[in-house]
């Protein structure tokens, strides 16, 4: 860059390219995301800081803070990302609500004006970025079993040009094991391990522990099905037991109750 033109920049008379913003960063030397960390006043994007509020909420059953995130967002701009927002909130609050009652996960108490947005929305998606496969991981629950099948033949032979980006390791991380538990529950145990040996892949360092934690907890329900009882027990009682001593309880006890449903569905299918 030439002399005069950084005086014409700094004037305000010029912009940057990306590809020019770029090289700067890499002289300071700075990553894109923690610039733009910076630049919005040491806190995330505004997409980012939604996500980290749903998901603390929603991983520990906190009806009461995602409807305040509700109540909250519903005050901004109105515009499609912000009604998916809401109607994402709305039917996690629906199934939390309805979970508390059976203590079963469904779909049949969502509101039906939030499920049709949020099904509209996915059926239109065409690039499948990381921010839409974490809105996909996040409603999951709500997809006919074999719409979600013909969702993951389209993605699993491009997720893995994501393994080295942290956060999109996470989010793909928790699509999968979202996904994951839905084949077990239905004894798909052949689409169950084709998710896993992805969830294999992407969680194979120490950043990603609950991740590791997961994969073993469903191999365990794996092996019980196939009449493998003392390892797969091990491994299904080992991460109970992991989750517990963290004392992430909530998650624990979902696993129990995974764990409680999957016996009970066995047994019926013996019988």
């Amino acid at each position: 860059m030439s002399k005069s033109y950084a005086i014409r920049f700094e004037q305000g008379k010029h912009e940057i390219s990306f590809f020019l913003f770029n090289q700067i960063l890499e002289k300071i030397p700075m990553e894109v995301d923690e610039f733009l960390y910076i630049y919005n006043h040491y806190h995330e994007s505004q997409s980012e800081s939604f996500y980290n509020e749903y998901g603390h909420y929603g991983n520990i059953n906190d009806i009461t803070g995602l409807v305040n995130l509700k109540n909250k967002i519903s005050n901004a701009v109105d515009n499609n990302q912000i009604n998916l927002k809401i109607a994402e909130l709305t039917a996690r609050i629906d199934q939390l609500n309805d979970y508390n009652e059976t203590g079963l996960y469904s779909k049949e108490k969502i509101d039906e004006q939030a499920l049709n947005l949020i099904t509209a929305h996915l059926e239109n998606i065409q690039d499948w970025t990381i921010d839409e496969l974490r809105f996909l991981a996040n409603t999951i629950d709500y997809i006919d079993y074999k719409e979600r099948l013909d969702y993951f033949k389209l993605l699993l032979p491009k997720i893995r040009k994501y393994k080295e980006f942290g956060r999109g390791k996470k989010v793909i991380c928790t699509l999968l094991i979202n996904a994951v538990r839905e084949s077990i529950l239905l004894l798909d145990i052949e689409t169950a391990k084709i998710l896993l040996k992805e969830l294999d892949y992407f969680s194979n360092e120490i950043e990603e522990l609950f991740f590791r934690i997961s994969y073993f907890y469903y191999i365990g329900l794996i092996l019980i099905y196939e009449n493998e009882l003392l390892d797969g027990e091990k491994k299904v009682n080992n991460a109970i037991d992991t989750l517990e001593n963290l004392e992430f309880h909530y998650q624990a006890n979902l696993f129990k109750e995974t764990y409680t449903q999957f016996k009970k569905i066995v047994a019926m299918q013996e019988h």
